[in-house]
């Protein structure tokens, strides 16, 4: 996702464009500004995912495994469960603004931009869903094998398996950013700002 100070200047270049568009300019400005916060919301419970492999090594930097590791990395996995759930709401709410837009009196090549904005948050739905969720369940697997003391092959396994998610999960990333991307590039082909 875009860095949050260009998602604001993006609503709010919208929000000007908005203007004098039909009756409805006022509620498309209100919901345009929600779903700025939205998308902040959004980007900031994804940021939390990048340190993820850092500080899942730092747990298991230690000369032997023990109970204590295993405490925190089930914590460390819930923690990031948890704000997977606070992504699919931050998701949801910015979806639901740019769908109330898409109902209003306002200018095609308006609407043409939230199909493309919507069309990129579905994407970035569908990579939670598929492709998040299923990678932290393994690591929830994984630190039930560690706890049970299986032999480090089956770990090996484990840890292969969820590399693979992990390689599948960049590319489903990359779909939504470039989706993204497309409706940032609709808007200033448009000079939906100007």
């Amino acid at each position: 996702m875009r860095v949050a100070a260009r998602a604001l200047v993006a609503a709010m270049v919208v929000m000007l464009t908005v203007t004098g568009c039909g009756l409805e300019m006022e509620q498309a400005n209100e919901k345009i500004t929600l779903a700025a916060q939205h998308q902040q919301e959004a980007e900031a419970v994804l940021a939390r995912f990048k340190n993820f492999t850092a500080e899942w090594e730092a747990v298991f930097n230690v000369p032997r495994v023990g109970p204590d590791q295993v405490t925190r990395a089930r914590q460390l996995v819930q923690a990031r469960v948890q704000d997977l759930d606070a992504l699919e709401a931050a998701l949801e709410k910015w979806e639901q603004d740019f769908r109330a837009i898409s109902s209003l009196n306002v200018e095609e090549k308006i609407k043409e931009y939230v199909r493309l904005k919507r069309n990129a948050i579905k994407c970035y739905s569908g990579y939670v869903t598929g492709s998040l969720r299923p990678i932290f369940k393994a690591y929830e697997g994984l630190v039930e094998l560690i706890a049970q003391g299986q032999p480090q092959t089956v770990l090996d396994e484990t840890a292969m398996e969820i590399a693979g998610l992990v390689t599948e999960s960049r590319e489903k990333l990359e779909e939504c950013r470039i989706a993204e991307k497309q409706a940032d590039e609709y808007f200033e082909e448009n000079r939906l700002g100007k």
